[in-house]
């Protein structure tokens, strides 16, 4: 890894590609996260940049450098997801006032109630393929995979009742090893992107490179070609889409990917973030906030903790450690890492829906390291939940698939 690691850093110290020698008006707005916006290049061909899209983090957020967050997923990622389902990123030089342009140039294609513009002091970006290239892609962010020891109702559908949110989707059910539930789950988080729920972002569909919407999606399929001309209602679209994602679902590699997906969140997890804020007080004994005064893990820190988790990753964190500020540290490392996979997404590219569910490319994405300054939201958020989902008076039942070994797992 030695090897591996100082490539990568001389590569990321001086990036070779000089971006803002393309014009701005080359680089389309193509999506964006509460964190960053992402602009895809159509500009005169150029092996440099064909078929790639560069990322840019917003002034607001406390996001990482970008050599910060490649480094993340070369050296530490990458051990614990199959390199063929993580895409490989490209350090590259900004300036000032290319960014200026770029984000005058976006700003009417933004969503209204998107929040924050590009950081215009970063130096340097990110290059990475174009995800949505092909002629259909979606992405999926799965959330939690999980349900929590003693819970009847996972912790998305907790959310999404006590928020009001129009879905019936679950992740258990996509995360399940039932076909029937994985359909399910498609069709729900299908249903969810047509009746608008945008900001959920737990859906997204692109066509022909562009993110689009519901009132979108016939004419954009005929236009280009991808749907046969028998098919004129949007129900059959609907099946067209969920049946081609859920055979690329059922592939092996896809079921092996989720199960990957399942188990780092799941033992990664631990104690939980009740269980973390109980060890914080054992050590500090209030004397610090939650997360207050502590760093942000190093590289090399992040490397130590993944080989002591791959040493024992059919085990999580034992509640029953001594509480000295070794264990406290190693079940904050783990819960953030926890949360990258909580949060990242899936992208399904699809080649079109003329034929019966072709093979299917699959990429996890937004695999950023988390900060540990939420750790005092995350507390605060997920208590809010929990009180605001006991008044309610039908509740959800959740069925998650290793539920028998929660034992195993969480003791």
């Amino acid at each position: 890894m030695g090897a591996k690691w100082a490539s990568t850093f001389r590569r990321l110290m001086h990036p070779s590609l000089d971006i803002t020698t393309t014009s701005p008006s080359s680089w389309k707005y193509l999506s964006e996260g509460g964190a960053t916006l992402v602009f895809a290049y159509t500009g005169p061909s150029d092996e440099r940049f064909d078929q790639r899209v560069l990322r840019l983090g917003k002034n607001f957020t406390a996001v990482e450098d970008e050599k910060s967050i490649i480094l993340f997923q070369t050296e530490i990622i990458s051990c614990l997801v199959p390199q063929k389902h993580l895409v490989h990123m490209e350090a590259v030089m900004l300036s000032f006032s290319w960014l200026e342009t770029v984000s005058t140039l976006c700003a009417s294609s933004r969503p209204a109630w998107r929040t924050g513009d590009i950081d215009l002091k970063c130096t340097s970006g990110f290059l990475a393929p174009n995800l949505v290239s092909s002629p259909i892609s979606v992405e999926i962010k799965p959330k939690w995979s999980f349900l929590r020891p003693g819970m009847r109702t996972c912790r998305f559908c907790m959310h999404s009742s006590c928020r009001g949110w129009t879905t019936s989707y679950c992740p258990l059910d996509l995360f399940s090893s039932s076909p029937s539930r994985m359909k399910n789950a498609l069709y729900a988080l299908y249903d969810s992107w047509t009746a608008g729920a945008a900001t959920q972002n737990n859906f997204r569909l692109f066509i022909g490179g562009g993110l689009v919407t519901r009132n979108d999606l016939l004419p954009i399929l005929r236009r280009l070609g991808l749907l046969h001309s028998s098919i004129a209602e949007e129900n059959e679209v609907r099946e067209l889409v969920v049946g081609s994602l859920h055979a690329s679902l059922l592939q092996p590699e896809s079921l092996t990917l989720l199960k990957t997906l399942n188990r780092l969140q799941r033992t990664l997890d631990g104690v939980g973030i009740e269980g973390l804020a109980s060890l914080w007080d054992k050590v500090y004994l209030g004397k610090k906030t939650f997360g207050e005064g502590i760093l942000q893990p190093t590289l090399n820190e992040w490397k130590s903790f993944v080989n002591e988790y791959l040493e024992h990753q059919n085990s999580s964190v034992s509640s029953q450690a001594q509480p000295d500020e070794v264990h406290l540290r190693y079940c904050i490392l783990s819960y953030l890492l926890s949360a990258t996979f909580k949060d990242c997404s899936i992208m399904i590219k699809l080649p079109d829906l003329h034929h019966n569910y072709s093979p299917s490319q699959i990429t996890l994405i937004d695999l950023d390291s988390k900060p540990i300054q939420r750790l005092q939201k995350w507390l605060e958020q997920d208590r809010n939940i929990v009180y605001e989902y006991t008044v309610i008076s039908r509740q959800k039942e959740c069925v998650d698939d290793l539920d028998m070994s929660t034992d195993r797992l969480y003791n």
